[in-house]
């Protein structure tokens, strides 16, 4: 949407709010106004749609077996109670008398045909990687789901709530195009309109978790400007990855602010297995990159002390695995200097890096920096921003044109180190860093079923990751949400953002 209209459309919404003898204004003011920076380029598809910014959608259209909380702790969702039956073997207990927003009923059959279906055609969805080890899928019942495993999953439960399940039937009587266009789903809303601009959704009071507010509406701003002027203006109740600049601005103008820690360190991912010629297939030069960039710099100027510089892996402090022996890369741009020379770039190299930008905090002027930094010791870095569904592409594809790229590190919404193994290793296809060694300690972490025995794999594959240096690790992410005054009852878990709870006031 451009910039004109979408004031036009805000200032519409806000003279609605004033009039408040008009039906129109009622409704608007049970209306629940979101921003974000993109709406999901793959629309209401609940197999793409688990990440950023999707997910602020997806929860609130949408279901897994379970929720994991901040805590890493799975809760129920779908399924009331699992377990696992031997080594191989989970069993999900599904919520009874629960419908999708056409009335049919939620059972097993709709889970069975979700993880067929990512096993199958869907297999190069985002969503399959979460199911790809899994070797077979039954109903025992219409409330009773097993899910047998290739090899002993210890974490399953936790991979399995990041599939989203849609109505089968529809499903299969539409196919993925239309019904994600129109998507049918069990969550607290369902769909109204979807539209270039705007995203519509209105309350299911049928629901297993029955909204208070009647109605969201999605806008997707990319301007982080424009999203703080909304909140400010009372055209917007929530406005989603905001700047710390923004902070005292919205606290001033009597509005609400939340600041979160995220499971997540903000990288650039140093491959080595996308282009033969890469500098970066040698280890000397990722280490050298990790030594020439002043982390404790950017996360004191540029994020005004609300982050931290990532502890020299991809774990945050609160995450399952996190080592917290590790040191972290100091900032030594001689050391760095020298490790160049060894490797053979005595005066540097040119380095074309592919980020996006304005999905995180500070993200635009943390790749500034680290690129200046990169520039001291001779490596002489261009930044090209892309959008990000071309940034998916070329992420799917290993399409890239340069030698690195901008990706966040993420343990959410595990909140488990072996999240991102899943795609930075071996197992990734197509893999984009790949060490054997180190795949079979992730191998083994996934099939270990004791805790600490588990914890402990973990720590060592972030041990040995800290020493191949696969990306720039930057700073720990924050999340800075505002909000406006009549906004209640606001919970994040994990991103996903618990909009029945939520309610207007005024």
């Amino acid at each position: 949407m451009g910039s004109i209209t979408l004031r036009a459309s805000l200032a519409a919404a806000s003279i609605m709010v004033a009039t408040a003898v008009s039906p129109q204004a009622q409704a608007q003011q049970d209306t629940l106004r979101v921003a974000i920076h993109t709406l999901p380029t793959q629309q209401g598809n609940p197999y793409g749609i688990q990440l950023t910014p999707a997910i602020f959608v997806g929860s609130a259209l949408y279901d897994g077996l379970v929720l994991v909380n901040n805590n890493g702790i799975p809760q129920a969702a779908l399924a009331t109670s699992w377990k696992s039956l031997d080594d191989k073997t989970w069993q999900f207990k599904l919520r009874a008398n629960t419908t999708f927003d056409n009335g049919r009923p939620v059972t097993a059959r709709a889970i069975v045909d979700a993880i067929n279906y990512l096993q199958g055609d869907g297999k190069k969805l985002r969503a399959a990687r979460e199911v790809a080890g899994v070797e077979s899928v039954t109903a025992v019942d219409n409330l009773t789901v097993n899910v047998v495993t290739k090899a002993p999953d210890a974490i399953l439960p936790k991979r399995i709530s990041q599939v989203f399940i849609p109505e089968p039937q529809a499903w299969a009587d539409m196919g993925e195009a239309a019904y994600s266009a129109k998507p049918i789903a069990s969550g607290s809303y369902k769909l109204e309109s979807w539209n270039a601009d705007k995203v519509v959704l209105v309350a299911r009071k049928e629901s297993w978790r029955p909204p208070k507010t009647g109605r969201i509406e999605f806008f997707g701003i990319p301007e982080q400007a424009s999203r703080t002027a909304g909140i400010l203006s009372g055209q917007l109740d929530i406005a989603i990855n905001l700047g710390t600049d923004d902070i005292g601005r919205l606290k001033r103008g009597g509005k609400q602010v939340k600041v979160e820690a995220a499971p997540q360190v903000l990288s650039l991912i140093l491959p080595n297995k996308v282009h033969d010629d890469s500098p970066f297939n040698d280890v000397r030069v990722r280490r050298a990159a990790n030594y020439a960039v002043n982390k404790q710099s950017i996360a004191d100027n540029l994020f005004a002390g609300q982050s931290r510089p990532a502890a020299g892996q991809g774990a945050t402090a609160r995450a399952f695995g996190y080592n917290p022996s590790i040191s972290a890369y100091k900032y030594d741009p001689e050391k760095a200097k020298q490790l160049l020379a060894e490797a053979g770039y005595p005066n540097g190299f040119k380095l074309l890096a592919e980020v996006t930008v304005g999905a995180f905090a500070g993200d635009a002027d943390m790749y500034q920096a680290m690129a200046a930094d990169l520039g001291k010791v001779g490596i002489e870095t261009e930044l090209r921003q892309i959008v990000f569904p071309d940034w998916l592409k070329k992420y799917l594809s290993l399409g890239w044109d340069g030698q690195a790229f901008g990706l966040s590190w993420l343990t959410d919404p595990y909140v488990d180190s072996a999240r991102f193994l899943t795609y930075i290793s071996c197992s990734q296809k197509p893999a984009f860093f790949c060490d054997e060694e180190t795949q079979k300690l992730i191998d083994a972490s996934h099939q270990e079923f004791d805790s600490a025995k588990r914890e402990g794999l973990l720590q060592d594959i972030a041990s040995s990751y800290h020493d191949l240096a696969p990306a720039i690790w930057l700073v720990e992410a924050i999340d800075i949400y505002g909000m406006s005054s009549r906004l209640k009852g606001f919970r994040n878990e994990n991103r996903w953002l618990a909009y029945h709870d939520m309610e207007l006031d005024g």
